[in-house]
């Protein structure tokens, strides 16, 4: 997801390497202005700038759980939070890649035990899912897979090769996990392939190919070495519990839903305003990006080379996320605009995403949007609730999980 919630981790790393119905008694409103056309089964849904919902009728947000302090217990203290499950009984698991470990706390946000410890070379979590039988913690850093008991046991661990394909993304469909590869081009005569979304359970030879997603042009690898163009278009997608897969290639809001079984069912559109990219927004997010090389260490001389690779999109994705929301709704994340964008030593590159995301409903129409209060990233949703990371005016992070209120 060019992402959210993630672009700005995986470049430091590779670099220095590696709704519902419409309203609540289901009918459809009067006051939506889009249509609706069938294409050979699928819908097509074009919606208007405005939406549904009035100034009474959005949902709200009501934090329900929030773990992470600045003062206090080690144990509620984070350094870099990459992710976070939740498993049946309500345990939520907590992956830290500052600390390279993952935190296990009740449901109601009381630590229980620690899973893993950092290991030999340079590790990097970037998962944590909290299976039935066991917890797949992802660590591309030493490129494998950590498998444990629910009581902190490792269990087994199985090596991921990278050269069939770096994993950029992570996250489940029921109890599998998938990641979403990208592939290193040889050549630099060689065009890049789409990404492929592979189930990452059992041995590597008899992985399943879910899907295959258009080119990635915002990151991409010749000879070994990533080639970045901020802003450029990237397929983002996000998996729902029960199999259905969401997928926009964020240079429009043009959303293909698909089923379980990965059948193409409804299309969303929605116009959105074209923002040009600035020289002013280039400084800042290159002034931003040597900041964070700085932090992690890196020395002078490869924070330089990296720079040089950086290259802009002439103008801003559409938007910068995508999730599942409550009730078949689909989340959509805005991205900043120019003006929005902080002066330079003030800006954080997680700071692109808005905190304010358009909800469509679980027919493709418009309703509105949500504003989410501080810096919030939503990681993911069960139900009505939603996993994220906060951030206070310090950028220390906790762990928040909000209720979506449909009343």
């Amino acid at each position: 997801m060019f992402s959210a919630h993630r672009l700005t981790e995986r470049l430091v790393a590779l670099l220095l390497l590696p709704v519902a119905t419409a309203c609540s008694s289901g009918a459809v409103p009067s006051t939506w202005t889009g249509t609706v056309s069938d294409s050979a089964g699928v819908q097509i849904v074009h919606n208007p700038t405005e939406g549904i919902w009035g100034p009474e009728d959005a949902w709200k947000l009501k934090e329900v759980l929030s773990i992470g302090e600045m003062l206090g217990e080690d144990e509620y203290q984070f350094g870099q939070i990459v992710s976070v499950d939740s498993d049946a009984a309500g345990n939520v698991y907590i992956a830290d890649l500052q600390a390279q470990h993952v935190r296990v706390f009740d449901s109601e946000g009381v630590y229980t035990l620690t899973i893993g410890r950092p290991g030999a070379g340079p590790g990097e979590i970037a998962g944590v899912f909290a299976l039935p039988n066991e917890v797949f913690v992802a660590d591309i850093g030493n490129r494998r897979v950590n498998l444990y008991g629910h009581d902190g046991e490792l269990a087994g661990s199985r090596l991921v090769d990278i050269t069939k394909g770096i994993p950029i993304r992570w996250d489940r469909i029921g109890d599998e996990v998938v990641a979403q590869l990208r592939v290193m081009v040889s050549g630099e005569d060689v065009e890049p392939t789409g990404d492929v979304i592979v189930k990452m359970g059992g041995e590597e030879e008899a992985r399943e190919i879910i899907t295959s997603l258009p080119v990635g042009q915002s990151l991409q690898f010749v000879n070994g070495q990533p080639q970045i163009r901020v802003f450029e278009p990237e397929p983002i997608w996000d998996a729902s519990s029960d199999g259905r897969v969401i997928m926009a290639v964020n240079e429009a809001l043009r959303i293909e839903v698909r089923d379980a079984e990965g059948t193409l069912v409804r299309v969303i559109n929605q116009p959105h305003e074209t923002k040009a990219v600035t020289k002013r927004d280039q400084r800042v997010v290159l002034s931003a990006m040597r900041k964070q090389f700085e932090q992690a260490g890196a020395p002078a001389a490869a924070i330089d080379a990296a720079m040089e690779r950086f290259q802009f999109a002439d103008t801003y994705p559409a938007f910068v996320t995508l999730t599942h929301g409550p009730l078949g709704s689909v989340w959509v994340q805005r991205m900043l605009s120019s003006d929005e964008i902080s002066d330079e030593g003030d800006f954080n590159p997680q700071d692109l995403g808005s905190n304010t995301w358009d909800i469509f409903d679980g027919e493709g129409r418009y309703l509105g949007d949500i504003t989410f209060p501080g810096k919030y990233q939503p990681i993911k949703v069960m139900g009505d609730r939603i996993y994220g990371i906060a951030r206070d005016e310090l950028d220390v992070q906790s762990m928040k999980v909000y209720r979506v209120v449909m009343e």
